[in-house]
């Protein structure tokens, strides 16, 4: 990857609706090769998806999850992993290190939606030891462009 790339990359996770020609004149390229590199990106898999961010408004409400297992084991792991891929309203899961083994972030409309949610999908998992929920009440930063 070089700058060339890494500039188009800045400005297509900045509005990546932009033409080829509006791409090439803001990175000093023709658009033939503009297309060239990102058609090229894509197939790498540089560039994962092209997609629409929602309003928060829009979105309803936030809330982010941390879970521990009461034994760690391969088999429970992957058993939440499926089942937290299964789930639509977890937009994003990780496996992390520390006091906790995941953290979820998931969408619901609303919290009565959530309270049954969580009573179906987490309570009723008898390998969790502790479930914490938090409730965004109010977005101070939200970001989905990574530097490069």
């Amino acid at each position: 990857m070089d700058d060339f790339d890494r500039r188009l990359l800045n400005e297509l996770q900045r509005d990546n609706r932009q033409s080829y020609d509006r791409l090439a004149e803001a990175v000093n390229l023709s658009p033939t090769a503009v297309r060239r590199r990102v058609t090229a990106m894509r197939k790498r898999g540089v560039i994962a998806k092209d997609v629409s961010i929602l309003a928060p408004a829009a979105s309803g409400v936030t809330v982010i999850v941390s879970v521990r297992f009461e034994k760690e084991s391969h088999a429970t792991y992957r058993a939440f992993k499926d089942k937290m891929l299964a789930l639509p309203e977890v937009t994003q899961c990780y496996a992390v290190s520390g006091e906790v083994d995941f953290i979820l972030i998931a969408q619901m409309p609303d919290l009565a939606a959530w309270d049954r949610w969580i009573d179906e999908h987490l309570l009723s998992d008898d390998s969790l030891a502790r479930s914490t929920t938090n409730i965004v009440t109010s977005e101070v930063k939200f970001e989905t462009a990574v530097p490069v």
